[in-house]
């Protein structure tokens, strides 16, 4: 595909992430397969959208109002054994 026709076939889908916040790569995998008429693998999707700024963007590995000395202090007094009621 050149340029041109990358663009224009991920013009939709980049309207679909900035209403949704998201884009799920596997229903586009799966359009780019139909449109090129073969299976692909998944690093050539994830190359085509480098080449057109798009990047991965993957969840926290915490929470940004986590509070790390109270975790602590939890896990310190936190029951080791559960009592029957």
């Amino acid at each position: 595909m050149t340029a041109e026709e990358e663009r224009t076939f991920l013009a939709p889908w980049a309207e679909q992430a900035r209403d949704a916040g998201v884009l799920v790569v596997s229903p586009l995998r799966e359009a780019l397969a139909e449109k090129l008429g073969r299976k692909i693998a998944p690093s050539v999707l994830y190359r085509l959208l480098a080449r057109h700024g798009w990047r991965k963007v993957a969840p926290d590995t915490r929470h940004p109002k986590s509070d790390p000395v109270a975790q602590a202090e939890w896990k310190k007094n936190f029951r080791k054994r559960w009592q029957p009621c």
